[in-house]
C-alpha cells in the first residue's frame, strides 16, 4: 500500500513498484486515517508512508499501525533537517527503513530512486514487524561529565550495520561507558543528510559522546564516531595519534560508507584490542573486512543472531566466512563488547 497526500506521487510510486513482477500495489491512501481504514480491508505486506500529510501524518499513522496491525513500513522522507529528525523518530517507532524523496522526479537520480525503492520493498516483505510497546520508548541519558580525557588509546570498537541499524545501535551504544580506554567507530548505511540526526539522537541516550565524524579530527577515548552519509570512514594512525579519514573514493562492496573499508583500515593500528561487530543489514558488507582484520590482527568479532536481526544478510555473510567469534542476540551485544574489553 502506498500512502501519500500527493495524487501525483502516489501514481509515480505505483508505476515504479508495478514495474516489478514481484510487487502488486493493492491500495493507495491519501493520509494516515485513510491508510488505517484500507489496512483493515486489504491484505498488505508492506506500506510505503509519506511523513508530511494532513489529518494524520506519517508518524501518527506508523504508531497506530504498529499498535493495531504491525506491518513492515518504509518511510519516504525529505532531505531537510526536520525531515531527517522525523525519519530517525520513525525508525524508533518501528519503521523498517526509509528512502529520501527525490527532489526532482525528472533528474538522473530518478533511476537510482526506482532501484532503491523496489529493492527495499522486496526486503521489507521478508521482515516480521513487531508491536512497539510503550516500555520500549527511549529516554535521554545524562552524560558522565568525567569523559576519559586520556590520550593512551588501548581499544577500538568498530560496528557495521544497515537495515534496522539505527534501532539496534540504540540497544548497544548506551551500554558502553564513557570511561573506556578507546573509542567507537560506526558505519551505518545511510544517505547524506541523515547521519547527523542519527548521531544527535544517539548522543542524547549514551554516556559516550556520539558525533558525526569529521575528516582529520583526532579520535578520543569515550567518543563514538558515525560515518557521514556518502563518505568512507577510516582510521589513519600517525605515531600515537589516531586520525579520522573521510573519503569520497569509489564504493567498496557496493557501499559508501563501507564497513569493509573501515575494518581494513584498522589492520595497521597498533592498539591492544579491536572488537569488530556486525549487526542487522542486507547484503554482505563487512564480512571480508573482518576476515582481513582477523588475519592482520587478533581482533574479537561479534555478529548479531538471526532472530533479533531485522535483516540477517550482513551477519550471515560474516558467519558463513567463518570470521565470527560469537553470535549473540541484540540485547547481549553491548555486554559482549564489554567482555571483550574486560570492562567490569
Amino acid at each position: 500500500m502506498i500512502v501519500d497526500d500527493s495524487a501525483f506521487m502516489r501514481n509515480v510510486l505505483e508505476q515504479i513498484l508495478a514495474s516489478s513482477d514481484r510487487i502488486n500495489v493493492v491500495a493507495k491512501a491519501k493520509n494516515g486515517l485513510d491508510a488505517l481504514e484500507k489496512l483493515r480491508i486489504h491484505d498488505v505486506d508492506v506500506v510505503t508512508m509519506d511523513i508530511e500529510m494532513p489529518e494524520m501524518n506519517g508518524l501518527e499513522a506508523l504508531q497506530a499501525i504498529m499498535r493495531e496491525r504491525p506491518t513492515p513500513v518504509i518511510m519516504l522522507s525529505s532531505y531537510t533537517n526536520r525531515g531527517a529528525a522525523e525519519t530517525m523518530r520513525s525508525l524508533e517507532l518501528g519503521a523498517v527503513d526509509f528512502i529520501p524523496k527525490p527532489t526532482n522526479l525528472l533528474n538522473m537520480g530518478m533511476a537510482a530512486f526506482k532501484e532503491e525503492i523496489v529493492k527495499k520493498v522486496l526486503v521489507a516483505s521478508t521482515v516480521k514487524a513487531n508491536r512497539c510497546k510503550e516500555s520500549e520508548k527511549l529516554f535521554p541519558c545524562s552524560k558522565n561529565k568525567a569523559l576519559n580525557s586520556g590520550t593512551d588509546i588501548k581499544s577500538i570498537i568498530a560496528i557495521a550495520t544497515s537495515t534496522g541499524g539505527p534501532r539496534a545501535l540504540q540497544e548497544v551504544l548506551p551500554v558502553i561507558p564513557s570511561s573506556i580506554d578507546g573509542y567507537v567507530m560506526v558505519v551505518q548505511h545511510m544517505p547524506p543528510g541523515f547521519t547527523k540526526s542519527l548521531a544527535e539522537r544517539l548522543d542524547a541516550m549514551c554516556q559516550l559522546k556520539v558525533k558525526e565524524a569529521e575528516n582529520g579530527e583526532i579520535a578520543k577515548p569515550g567518543f563514538c564516531y558515525i560515518a557521514p552519509g556518502d563518505f568512507h570512514l577510516r582510521l589513519v594512525q600517525e605515531g600515537i595519534k589516531h586520525k579520522i579519514a573521510l573519503g569520497k573514493d569509489p564504493a567498496v562492496s557496493g557501499h559508501r560508507p563501507s564497513a569493509d573499508a573501515l575494518f581494513e583500515s584498522l589492520c595497521a593500528s597498533d592498539v591492544e584490542k579491536i572488537t569488530a561487530v556486525i549487526m542487522t543489514g542486507m547484503g554482505s558488507d563487512g564480512a571480508k573486512g573482518i576476515g582481513k582484520l582477523k588475519n592482520a590482527r587478533n581482533c574479537y568479532s561479534i555478529a548479531q543472531d538471526e532472530e533479533s536481526s531485522v535483516v540477517f544478510g550482513m551477519p550471515k555473510s560474516a558467519i558463513k566466512l567463518g570470521v565470527v567469534d560469537r553470535v549473540v542476540p541484540l540485547k547481549d551485544i553491548g555486554s559482549e563488547i564489554l567482555k571483550s574489553l574486560e570492562v567490569e
